[in-house]
């Protein structure tokens, strides 16, 4: 027996109130609360959507409620089903479309991230804030943090959208440089740049993806050798049967010159991934047409490379609760100058978070999920030259003055060192995480730096927004 109108429009009233999707309470100015015609066909498509599972919070029972449903209550319910549009078959797709045609401007308001929606619903904003106070014990008094080298911030606008199912664009404005408090006259803080802008086609040129443009230094290892920093070139992936395969190539450091003068930047990679028993596996060759000299190592002025190509190994794998991996790098120097031609490298991390990256920057707790922490402990030792100038990044997790100083963990931390690193992240709050970080960083070959007793401890507390 066919259910009535005031049947249907309880339960779906019903699904609203339980449901955990918690948009009611930030509803913009522009949102309709005008209601849904009692007999409008999007109360029997909802309902059809909903006893086909693909609406989670309907579950059997008694259902309380007898009004119209409002568009924006609607709206929140059609934005339920989109979220599920991959399980739904081909009827059901059609219908999502149709409602989310229908309800479009409130889906648009509610900031739901549809990609199907085609009224101008394929684009959406996020942004991030951090707050952070430092500081170190470095071996040099001169070098330590005081004043507003304690205390930074940065400001990040991230940008997103879909042209169809296979072409998607990601840019992101960001605060430029060593945005400190208490220098609101300099440039650094009041200069935003566009730190990335990528293009990303699946199912193109005989490859599941490419990804264009500016972008993290992501596709190669488990951050051993990558990072944060964002480098410009062209990625490829390409699933062959249980093996991903991957390939990067693009400049991975500004030129400093014009012309034939103009630093050498160039660097490619190559990457297997795959799985044996339940330990993901990784190997891959890079090659660095990147000079190494005192301006980027952590040696001594006279003592250099031209070039330098290596391969990597890496792991991870889940032991109980925890998550231990590591990469272990072996490199060669071309041209090398008072260096070992073949230095190397190896990190290892255990951490109770679910994502086997080695820097703490790129989030290990899930800023939606209040309560929830994660912790790591992380040792690398890297040999002078033992990663392509520009292709490493642990500069970014460390913090110390950026002053003329011969040996300088802030811009030379992924060179010459060996470095324990600790952090911790808890959501203090929906979209608040609070984070704490300590690193002891010691200089590894104290036979090719001018400075042998170097070595420094830094630490920092920050919150980041999530919005």
């Amino acid at each position: 027996m066919k259910k009535s109108k005031k049947t249907i429009k309880a339960m779906i009233l019903t699904a609203l109130l339980t449901s955990t999707f918690a948009c009611t309470t930030y509803a913009g100015p522009n949102l309709s609360f005008s209601d849904v015609p009692a007999k409008h066909w999007s109360y029997d498509a909802v309902t059809s959507l909903a006893k086909a599972g693909l609406i989670e919070g309907i579950e059997d029972g008694t259902f309380r409620g007898d009004r119209a449903m409002s568009r924006y209550e609607m709206a929140i319910l059609v934005s339920k089903t989109i979220d599920q549009y991959k399980k739904a078959d081909a009827s059901q797709k059609a219908t999502i479309d149709k409602l989310s045609a229908e309800f479009a401007s409130e889906l648009n308001s509610l900031g739901a991230r549809v990609a199907k929606v085609e009224a101008k619903t394929n684009t959406w904003i996020s942004g991030e804030t951090r707050m952070r106070a430092m500081g170190n014990s470095p071996s040099m008094p001169s070098t330590k943090l005081s004043h507003s080298d304690q205390f930074d911030f940065r400001q990040r606008i991230m940008f997103r959208g879909t042209m169809n199912d296979d072409w998607s664009w990601t840019g992101r404005l960001a605060t430029n440089g060593h945005s400190r408090f208490g220098d609101y006259n300099l440039n650094a803080g009041s200069t935003i740049e566009l730190d990335q802008v990528n293009v990303t086609a699946k199912n193109i040129l005989g490859m599941d993806s490419v990804r264009v443009g500016r972008s993290a230094l992501d596709f190669f290892s488990h951050g051993m050798i990558g990072g944060p920093g964002n480098k410009d070139g062209i990625l490829a992936v390409k699933k062959v049967g249980d093996v991903k395969v991957s390939a990067w190539t693009g400049n991975i450091r500004p030129s400093t010159g014009s012309g034939t003068t103009s630093e050498n930047s160039g660097f490619t990679t190559t990457q297997l991934d795959w799985k044996v028993n339940k330990v993901n596996l990784k190997t891959g060759y890079y090659w660095g047409d990147v000079k190494g000299d005192y301006n980027t190592l952590n040696v001594a002025s006279g003592k250099s490379f031209n070039s330098s190509q290596g391969y990597l190994v890496g792991f991870d794998t889940k032991i109980g609760d925890l998550l231990v991996f590591g990469d272990y790098v072996g490199s060669k120097l071309d041209g090398s100058i008072g260096l070992n031609t073949n230095p190397k490298a190896y990190m290892v991390e255990i951490t109770n978070s679910k994502l086997p990256v080695a820097y703490q920057v790129m989030g290990m707790v899930n800023p939606a999920k209040t309560g929830t922490d994660a912790w790591m402990i992380q040792y690398r030792s890297i040999d002078p030259g033992a990663f392509a100038p520009g292709s490493g990044n642990f500069d970014t997790v460390a913090v110390a003055n950026v002053g003329s100083q011969g040996y300088n963990f802030f811009t030379k931390g992924s060179d010459n060192v060996n470095a324990l690193f600790l952090a911790y992240s808890k959501v203090v709050a929906k979209n608040v995480v609070a984070s704490l970080e300590y690193q002891d960083l010691k200089i590894k070959n104290t036979t090719v730096t001018s400075n042998t007793a170097a070595k420094d401890k830094t630490y920092q507390a920050k919150i980041e927004l999530y919005y």
